[in-house]
């Protein structure tokens, strides 16, 4: 935008301080301020194009992040899930091994002690 005012105030100086007519140079400050009043209105159309692009992009990129956290979170508590199951299996599982274990070691205790026994009643 300096850069812009800059050449039409250079412009305007050297238009006021040329060999013309009043008229001829009034016709060419205006013509020279309409030229750069469209260039300046091009750039503020570029500059709108590109700040709509950019947002665009920034909407696209603020979507795919909510996707990808939805999904990671979903995985997560799938993966949560899971592993809570495979604990509860390997709970069960262990409480039957300790179960089983106890009855035989009941069992063998249980034979021990009748064997003791019919050998002291023997003796």
């Amino acid at each position: 935008m300096k850069f812009i005012k800059g050449a039409l105030f250079g412009a305007v100086v050297a238009l006021l301080f040329a060999p013309k007519s009043g008229k001829e140079t009034r016709g060419d400050i205006s013509k020279m301020m309409n030229e750069k009043k469209d260039m300046a209105n091009d750039y503020a159309s570029m500059a709108k194009g590109k700040s709509e692009e950019v947002s665009h992009a920034a909407s696209e990129a603020t979507e795919n992040i909510k996707i990808t956290l939805a999904k990671t979170a979903q995985d997560l508590k799938e993966q949560l899930h899971s592993a809570s199951e495979d604990i509860k299996s390997e709970a069960v599982s262990a409480s039957e091994d300790v179960k089983s274990t106890t009855k035989q070691a009941a069992n063998d205790v249980s034979k021990e002690v009748d064997k003791a026994s019919n050998n002291s009643n023997n003796n």
